[in-house]
């Protein structure tokens, strides 16, 4: 797919979009975000139920006008927090059939917020999402029978849920097609290939406007098993938007792209940006991304001794503001003293990185 079209706004594809689970790119202000090239964001509906709260954020118009970002917004459904939160800990929370209840320890004393298919919808229409995903049944590492079948007759239980209250709510609304937000479900079954078939034939009667790669899809070697990614795919609605939720290391992201998926999303990024880890590309263009061969990109660490007195750029063949306007010494320094510029400017470097790569997938 070459692009997607939402709220009047088109999206060119395929499009890499960082996470801003709290409405924040950490360290950095959306407008350093833009300048990097970056035009989507993805933001968390469960973090922003619980921080600032739906009531804010729809008081101040959305949180694209909260933040002041002017690109698109998708909104994850909370599913992934079921893995993340209560499968690690169930003291943070448990699950049935009717949804979610996560449970906040804060200063103020013990939280709870029960989210179900519906009012997952309704959060993310006050978060003011341009794309919204169905609230999902995360499948486990290493999932039992049992545990694929509670997963895929959830995951397709609370996505009928979730369409009935979305197709409500634009009704009560009056939002036509052209300026609605879109509504993608969320594909679960684990590596188990005939699960994922029971799980998109649930899915597929509901005419959603698209589709999401979601589970644990790694191999024992922590590896993307690009099989099993082919399987899903194979199993979408491929004249839909796709997207690979949670997919973010560079070649995966490639590997991805040639499968098919359109869009991509995480916290890599950033968040190795901060633990002073830098992605450069090991040629002008990331021509070999796409064709294969040679190793194409690589990483490394800002804080080591060597750059001490490296008065080059991070990289030779990066735009970005970082680039054009400091060296490694200098950025090295910043972290070695704890000064939260290197945290701005080691972001903005690895999300233009991104945005380059994403370029060049879509043959700029």
């Amino acid at each position: 797919m070459k692009s997607l079209v939402v709220k009047g706004r088109t999206i060119n594809l395929p499009d890499f979009f960082p996470d801003a689970t709290k409405g924040v790119i950490r360290a950095c202000s959306s407008e350093d975000v833009a300048q990097a090239g970056i035009n989507g964001l993805i933001v968390n509906t469960y973090h922003l139920l619980t921080q600032p709260g739906t009531t804010v954020l729809e008081q101040a118009g959305g949180v694209k006008k909260y933040m002041n970002w002017n690109g698109t917004i998708i909104s994850d459904s909370g599913g992934w927090q079921i893995f993340s939160l209560i499968y690690r800990n169930s003291n943070l929370g448990s699950i049935n059939k009717g949804g979610v209840t996560f449970i906040k320890e804060t200063m103020g004393g013990k939280f709870k917020y029960k989210i179900t298919p519906e009012k997952c919808i309704q959060t993310q229409f006050g978060i003011g999402a341009d794309i919204m995903i169905c609230l999902d049944y995360f499948t486990p590492e290493n999932p039992s029978s049992d545990d694929l079948d509670i997963s895929v007759k959830r995951t397709v239980e609370w996505a009928g849920r979730c369409k009935e209250e979305f197709d409500t709510l634009c009704r009560q609304k009056k939002l036509v097609k052209e300026d609605r937000p879109l509504l993608f479900c969320v594909l679960q079954g684990g590596r188990d290939k005939k699960s994922v078939e029971k799980c998109a034939n649930g899915l597929r009667k509901f005419k959603f406007d698209g589709w999401g790669l979601g589970g644990w899809l790694f191999d024992k070697e922590g590896k993307l098993d690009l099989d099993i990614c082919q399987h899903y795919y194979n199993c979408m609605e491929r004249e839909k938007p796709t997207y690979a939720l949670g997919i973010g290391n560079p070649q995966a992201i490639v590997d991805c792209a040639k499968i098919g998926f359109d869009i991509f999303d995480c916290v890599l990024p950033t968040r190795d940006a901060r633990h002073k880890r830098l992605y450069v590309f090991n040629n002008e263009i990331a021509s070999s991304a796409i064709t294969g061969g040679v190793k194409w990109y690589s990483t490394f660490q800002i804080d080591r001794e060597k750059y001490i007195r490296d008065f080059s750029p991070i990289s030779e063949f990066c735009d970005c503001f970082t680039c054009k306007n400091y060296t490694r010494a200098y950025l090295r320094h910043l972290f070695e003293i704890e000064d939260t510029l290197a945290y701005r400017l080691a972001t903005i470097h690895n999300l233009r990185m991104y945005s380059m790569l994403m370029g060049s997938l879509r043959g700029k």
